[in-house]
């Protein structure tokens, strides 16, 4: 008589449902070497995570963006809430951030009301920061000080570029010393470039603390908007050609005589 083999008993994987997906998703921790992004705030994803049971769905969410609240109140539009949306508003593909002027496809904070758009990121932005490379701490605006004056531009003091005058910046008053938003507000030391690595097992246990501090998160957000618009030009490069085409063999041949 032969013996049956025990069945064998199915992994117990913990599931949880968000209402931006239509699947579960478990628990995952991300590491740099997946370069894996967030399918909320668009951002490489480090840490503690969350990702679809399904092999075939790559959605993920960092567990910030999970926990995100459905409305906040932000001192940049102090008139109305704003809602958080899953996707683009008005089944776009795209928004705009209102805060930093770069394009977005994920999660939104959202008014209704003003068409208003924020970044999740850039909702939750800290209101100071510090560059080793100025004396004073920069606090967060949300124009540039000089809006309103028809004469007058201010010039980023990292790149030397123009900011809008209803961008967000980081400023100094005391030293008129202002940068975007997230491309030049992190400070980055080129020459410690040439310093010695630390131990690997050191670098796995600050990795999750450094991809949260404020420098290393506007550093991503930053690749990541300028990612998206790169593939938002290309697209629109493309759709511009084929129309052109489209024209081009819809039009009636014409000759002309002069």
């Amino acid at each position: 008589m032969s013996s049956r083999k025990p069945k064998a008993k199915p992994v117990n994987r913990q599931s949880v449902r968000h209402p931006s997906h239509n699947h579960p998703l478990r628990v995952f921790k991300a590491k740099e070497e997946d370069e894996t992004a967030c399918s909320g705030c668009e951002l490489e994803l480090i840490g503690q995570a969350f990702k679809c049971i399904k092999s075939e769905c790559d959605y993920f969410l960092h567990k910030s963006c999970f926990d995100l609240p459905c409305e906040t109140r932000h001192k940049s539009h102090k008139d109305h809430p704003l809602t958080l949306l899953h996707s683009p508003p008005d089944d776009r593909s795209i928004y705009t951030c209102n805060g930093c002027d770069q394009y977005g496809s994920g999660f939104t904070y959202h008014c209704s009301n003003c068409n208003y758009n924020l970044h999740v990121e850039c909702a939750f932005i800290p209101e100071t920061i510090d560059r080793e490379d100025h004396e004073h701490p920069l606090t967060l605006l949300y124009c540039t000080p000089c809006k309103g004056r028809e004469d007058t531009i201010f010039t980023c003091s990292v790149c030397e570029e123009t900011i809008s005058e209803d961008l967000w910046m980081y400023y100094c008053k005391e030293c008129d010393y202002g940068t975007h938003v997230h491309s030049c507000a992190a400070y980055e030391d080129q020459e410690s470039n040439g310093e010695e690595e630390v131990d690997q097992d050191e670098d796995e246990e600050e990795e999750e603390e450094e991809a949260s501090s404020p420098a290393s998160r506007m550093k991503s957000a930053m690749k990541a908007r300028d990612e998206m618009a790169a593939m938002q030009l290309e697209a629109r490069i493309e759709n511009d050609a084929r129309n052109a085409a489209l024209d081009l063999w819809d039009d009636p041949k014409r000759r002309y005589y002069w």
